[in-house]
């Protein structure tokens, strides 16, 4: 059997969101292919992926690339397999961050920063009151119980999602990580929260803040 050759759907996206952050936005296919990502730059293994789960982690992949090549990063690069992500460049090592939906792949590369994180969800998600204790604090319980915003609560699960992705420690710690409006704090670093609104998705983004003046 001819294996056929991953490619994406279209051109990529580029978002201008903030002088110090390339972000790369991907279409996915509303029936994905079972296409070999053999020929994608710095994808993993393919073996035991679904057709579903290949189409992302080659998406991802790509925009990770084409960011790359905006950043004018040239040369062998490779990708870190532990978490934070970083691609290992001539130039040194440069945080970079993937998310996907079911319909969207998204990388972000921080330029000037030592992390970065990235998430990304449908506009219409519902974060449930059940849910809430698996990372948030009882006193971010009971505002968020009471919050009638969808948004709220979804806006405050990305930040998590987001910081949580660039300091490498995962959704476990999320509830020591506090947000406060723009901001988000994590044991001693303070970080920045930028989002911004695509083909009804949120991505939210996170990088260091070096503004010692916010709570942390």
């Amino acid at each position: 059997m001819v294996e056929i050759p991953w490619t994406p759907i279209h051109e990529p996206i580029f978002l201008d969101l903030d002088d110090g952050i390339t972000c790369c936005v991907l279409r996915l296919p509303a029936n994905p292919r079972n296409n070999s990502i053999s020929n994608v730059t710095l994808a993993h293994s393919e073996e035991r992926m679904t057709p579903k789960r290949k189409e992302q982690h080659a998406a991802g992949r790509f925009c990770l690339s084409e960011a790359s090549r905006k950043e004018g990063i040239t040369g062998q690069i490779s990708l870190s397999e532990n978490f934070p992500l970083k691609l290992e460049t001539s130039i040194g090592m440069v945080p970079v961050s993937i998310s996907h939906s079911d319909s969207l792949a998204v990388a972000v590369i921080g330029r000037g920063y030592s992390q970065i994180g990235v998430d990304l969800e449908p506009t219409d998600r519902q974060i449930r009151n059940s849910i809430l204790d698996q990372f948030c604090t009882p006193e971010e319980i009971d505002s968020l119980s009471s919050e009638s915003s969808d948004f709220h609560r979804l806006n405050v699960w990305m930040a998590k999602e987001a910081v949580s992705k660039a300091t490498g420690q995962g959704m476990a710690t999320a509830k020591e990580i506090k947000i406060d409006g723009e901001f988000a704090g994590y044991q001693s670093k303070n970080y920045r929260l930028f989002q911004n609104e695509f083909e009804n998705h949120f991505i939210m983004i996170a990088v260091p803040y070096s503004d010692s003046s916010i709570e942390s």
